[in-house]
């Protein structure tokens, strides 16, 4: 890539700081939960209408799901820039997607200025609910994001490790079915069925101590209104993580049995189900990702950490569709966690000031190399064959 355009790129970045920074804050102040990211996605079409990108709205059917392209005259490599923008329950934006999308934002508008000099076609996704709703997840599987050549996004986190693998998730919903009746007066006519969620708790708390380098953690969420009346319904919400879908399918197959097991004792009927969308473990596509960490270095990061993420993403699911990385970006906090107070404070600081610039150059950068390089994109594709097989 010519020296004139990593410039001009920087240029842009700088000039569209503080508009990123704005919508930064603006989202910060109006966080929405998946599903109902009506004010951030507004908020951002309309930049990117503005800057004459081409945007559908309620992308693939979904509300508040956009797709904003810019192409140059000349056909070329299609690049995904993909924007996250929901906020969590209590906590707003503690994972920090007020600074994804701003910055997806910021290294679109960048690239818009270049796009005639580099060919081919910019995309911004615009995903709602990767909290909850894992609508990349959706868009993938029904073959949205296949007309992508490479599929870029950044993450903020307390320190920076390179784009790796992270865990695949499978959320189950555990219901119990027994019999109501009075406490005081009647209670062995009551099956109650919150005891059968107690000793499957226990039994799940036991059996997974058994499986190596997982994640399994589970809460009870029903289990009666009041202590006078035995429980005839009661449900369980668990979370399994795990680096492949084999492992993961086992621990789906643990849960059954402690769910069988404990109705059985207590004399309930059960229930397990899926109540949120599985997630795949990410491949991060290596090509991309040595691109990616070389201009970060380039921009003045510091370090970069090289160890896998135990969390997880739909991201990851983009990953089998498409050749993608999912990089981990600092904010200078190295002893404050996602999803933590702190760390959605943190999005509002000069450390996310300079993630926004940063990123927004970065992701510019490596989307005008693949576009520009040939021998690059060939390298990413063949990868993304041997490791994926699409």
């Amino acid at each position: 890539m010519k020296k004139e355009i990593k410039v001009r790129i920087t240029d842009a970045v700088m000039e569209v700081l503080p508009l990123l920074k704005t919508i930064r804050d603006d989202l910060y102040h109006h966080p929405e939960i998946g599903g109902e990211e009506e004010f951030a996605s507004h908020r951002l079409t309309e930049v990117l209408k503005e800057n004459g990108f081409y945007v559908t709205e309620n992308f693939g059917g979904i509300p508040h799901a956009f797709r904003a392209s810019i192409s140059s005259s000349t056909e070329g490599p299609m690049i995904a820039l993909f924007a996250e923008y929901d906020a969590l329950p209590e906590l707003g934006h503690a994972c920090g997607h007020n600074l994804i999308c701003t910055t997806a934002l910021g290294a679109a508008l960048a690239l818009k200025t270049v796009i005639e000099e580099l060919g081919g076609t910019v995309v911004v996704f615009g995903t709602l609910g990767e909290e909850n709703l894992c609508t990349k997840t959706t868009l993938s599987e029904q073959g949205f994001f296949d007309e992508a050549d490479a599929a870029l996004m950044v993450h903020p986190n307390p320190v920076t490790c390179a784009s790796g693998r992270t865990r695949a998730i499978e959320s189950l919903q555990i219901e119990f079915f027994g019999r109501s009746s009075h406490a005081g007066t009647a209670p062995e006519q009551g099956i109650n069925a919150l005891d059968a969620a107690v000793q499957c708790y226990q039994l799940i708390r036991t059996e997974k101590k058994k499986y190596h380098d997982v994640n399994v953690h589970g809460i009870i969420n029903a289990g009666g209104e009041k202590a006078s009346i035995i429980p005839d319904y009661s449900s369980l919400i668990y979370l399994s993580r795990a680096w492949d879908m084999e492992t993961l399918a086992n621990l789906h197959e643990m849960v059954e049995q402690c769910a069988k097991k404990a109705a059985e004792e207590i004399g309930c009927t059960f229930r397990v189900t899926n109540n949120e969308l599985t997630n795949r473990s990410m491949v991060t596509n290596q090509s991309i990702s040595e691109v990616f960490n070389r201009n970060l270095l380039e921009f003045g990061e510091p370090e970069i950490l090289y160890q896998d993420v135990a969390g997880s993403t739909d991201m990851a699911d983009v990953s089998w569709r498409v050749p993608a990385i999912h990089p981990w970006v600092g904010l200078n906090c190295p002893g404050t966690e996602l999803h933590s107070a702190g760390f959605a404070e943190k999005t509002l600081t000069a450390d996310a000031d300079l993630f926004m610039e940063r990123c927004s150059k970065v992701l510019a950068c490596t989307a005008a190399e693949i576009l520009t390089d040939g021998q690059l994109l060939a390298r990413i594709k063949e990868e993304f064959q041997r490791n994926v097989g699409k």
